[in-house]
């Protein structure tokens, strides 16, 4: 079996793109890593690379090898960082997972409120969020829809409608409602462009046939709300997420004309007590920070 260093090696070049680079990277030599290439894959009996020009390209065997240290590898990582913290402190810090939807900034001065644990800020990708629960990377996550699974609990935060996210200068921002039509001349920030279910695109778009044409993806709604109060187009984003910007006076938002059902967000969580103490804190603060009526 190969050691551990060789699948950061791996790692390092399929990022990187070449030994040079891959070597500086984490620390090596170019020769250095040049042999730790030609005995990982003498180990394998398999070719793990093909040179083209100064770039090294993965072969299918080595990107399997790389699609494991990917895997692997952050878990490792932060073992050995739980293993410090239980070594310096008892325990270690809880990690509390960041999806594209990141703008509840005014919990943060409340973290630790109301228990005794440290929390890490753990950013993910979209598509990692639920996968990263199952597999134990973070004991903590907002999210809509909590994966059925044993081991994993959540505490309802609230239920809100999607809205249109606007400049206030915007010709719609003065409407009662925005329509379809809004989202295809505009620019069109998104954090993502794959359709979901029981969304925007489901009851808003596909009804009136229309499909946005410039749609870019950010996946920050943080980011996406700097973009639009800059003038720079337009989104559609659950409105607790957009409450903060629009109270500064930054953007608009508007009802989309459309029935909209109301998404309801949830913090997901590992069900095991310790874990259990600290989200439903966490939950209590994120419902009286960011909770709305309805009727609003």
């Amino acid at each position: 079996m190969l050691d551990i260093k060789f699948y950061t090696l791996i790692e390092a070049i399929a990022a990187q793109g070449t030994v040079h680079d891959a070597a500086a990277s984490i620390g090596l030599t170019q020769p250095a890593a040049t042999h730790r290439i030609r005995e990982m894959e003498r180990r394998m009996g398999v070719a793990l690379f093909m040179r083209e020009g100064r770039r090294l390209v993965l072969t299918p065997s080595g990107e399997r090898l790389v699609k494991a240290a990917r895997e692997t590898l952050p878990r490792l990582r932060s073992a050995e960082l739980e293993a410090w913290h239980l070594a310096s402190r008892g325990e270690p810090a809880l990690r509390l997972g960041v999806g594209p939807y990141d703008t509840f900034s005014r919990v943060i001065p409340h973290l630790y409120d109301n228990h005794a644990r440290d929390i890490s800020l753990v950013r993910l990708p979209m598509d990692e969020m639920t996968g990263a629960l199952l597999a134990r990377r973070v004991d903590m996550i907002v999210m809509v829809e909590v994966p059925a699974q044993r081991g994993v609990a959540w505490e309802r935060l609230f239920a809100e409608p999607t809205v249109a996210v606007l400049p206030p200068g915007h010709p719609a921002a003065g409407h009662d409602a925005v329509a379809a039509e809004t989202f295809q001349h505009d620019r069109h920030f998104t954090y993502s462009i794959a359709p979901e279910q029981g969304h925007e695109f489901e009851h808003f778009f596909q009804p009136s046939g229309i499909h946005p044409s410039n749609m870019i993806q950010i996946e920050s709604v943080a980011l996406i709300l700097e973009l639009v109060a800059a003038g720079k187009g337009v989104s559609i984003l659950s409105r607790w997420a957009a409450q903060d910007a629009e109270a500064a006076g930054k953007v608009v938002t508007r009802p989309l004309a459309c029935q909209m059902p109301h998404i309801p967000w949830n913090l997901a969580y590992l069900d095991e007590p310790l874990v259990e103490d600290v989200a439903r804190a966490l939950a209590a603060t994120l419902k009286a920070l960011y909770g709305q009526d309805d009727a609003r």
